[in-house]
């Protein structure tokens, strides 16, 4: 077997808070509304995006100051910091409130479409500029309020076909539906069309996460009120979440709907997909009746679906199961994993019991080929 050879090592979970600018959200809010309707949205949007520093202003105390280089806001700054990870490229996934456009802001506030929708596409906007910046350094998902199926189609062309971004941002469901809903066609349709890669990014909801009756998750996780206590929601609660979506995708039909579908999955680690794979494949056994397809689920999934591994995994037997064909790797920076596992590329290429051909995919080549890198 010919050793595969890295052509970039992508770190494809890094998160990334881009600074606001007011006047263009202005600009991106309905240009119908009255002038007070919009200086409200826009002081919504403000007490989302920069919570302590208003009520610092309200209090009339001195406001919080910020590091006036911060990689985790400042796209040069980043560019600047990467090599000390060991990578070539970074995916940068929305983080704080931009990573909650699909649901409620962090501070429980839920914010109403239109400033929802304008958020999205100022984080495209930014996102986009620093591809465009540093087209050797940056991927850029598209980030959607996806409880809206129209204006996440619209947003969805806009930002792949004028602004080039390659992947689009989705929960680990709709709604609290799986994804073979078929509300979800005309989505899928669209993304089928685009041939962009879906990125699924569920949302943590910890031990004190909204769950009142009056206030519940817009994606609530599955299991959710008997995994609230252990704080163990993102830590099984992701991979069971995915298991479910992989079984809706392959036994569901909305593979073979939508071929140009292609699906990554994040921060669950991979330990879950032969579970998911062999639990569909027993369903669509002994239960054909009950399938939308033809194919194999474990067929389907394997040729559609990545990933993300996790350093403190069985790596070397995940491989031996499935190969390396559906594995890609990512820090989390900044967050928690990052600093736990102390996360850079060295952690998959010093693994002696993986071939140079498996890191390679790991590292770079599986989402290479996903966002259909040149």
């Amino acid at each position: 077997m010919t050793t595969q050879v890295i052509a970039r090592k992508i770190d494809v979970d890094t998160h990334f808070y881009p600074p606001v600018d007011y006047k263009a959200l202005r600009e991106y809010l309905p240009q119908g509304l009255m002038a007070q309707a919009q200086d409200m949205l826009v002081r919504d949007a403000r007490r989302a995006l920069e919570p302590e520093r208003v009520a610092a202003e309200t209090s009339g105390t001195v406001p919080p100051t910020r590091p006036q280089v911060d990689p985790h806001r400042d796209a040069d700054a980043r560019a600047a910091a990467m090599d000390q990870t060991g990578f070539d490229m970074q995916v940068l996934i929305p983080d704080a409130l931009f990573a909650n456009l699909y649901g409620a802001s962090p501070s429980g506030q839920d914010l109403s479409l239109p400033i929802r929708i304008a958020l999205c596409k100022l984080y495209n906007d930014a996102v986009a500029d620093a591809e465009r910046r540093y087209p050797d350094r940056f991927i850029g998902p598209v980030n959607i309020p996806f409880d809206d199926l129209e204006a996440s189609i619209l947003e969805s062309r806009r930002a792949v076909r004028e602004l080039g971004l390659r992947a689009i941002l989705v929960p680990g469901n709709w709604m609290g539906h799986n994804f073979d809903s078929l509300e979800l066609y005309p989505f899928w349709e669209a993304l089928n069309e685009l041939d962009v890669t879906v990125f699924v990014h569920h949302i943590p909801q910890g031990c004190r996460g909204r769950t009142s009756i009056d206030h519940p998750p817009r994606y609530p996780m599955i299991g959710m009120e008997r995994m609230r206590r252990l704080h163990i929601g993102t830590y099984l609660g992701f991979g069971l979440e995915y298991t479910v979506a992989c079984a809706a995708l392959a036994l569901g039909g909305v593979l073979d709907e939508f071929p140009n579908l292609r699906f990554c999955f994040f921060e669950a680690g991979a330990s879950w997909m032969p579970y998911a794979m062999y639990g569909a494949d027993r369903s669509f056994e002994i239960e054909p009746q009950c399938a939308r397809t033809t194919t194999l689920p474990s067929e389907l999934i394997k040729k559609h679906c990545l990933t993300a591994v996790e350093p403190a995994e069985h790596l070397e037997q995940l491989v031996a199961v499935l190969g390396s064909e559906n594995f890609f790797f990512g820090t989390d920076y900044p967050h928690p994993e990052f600093q736990r596992y102390h996360n850079t590329a060295a952690a998959i290429l010093d693994r002696p019991g993986l071939s140079e051909t498996d890191k390679a995919n790991i590292l770079g080549n599986n989402i290479a080929r996903f966002l259909k890198l040149e």
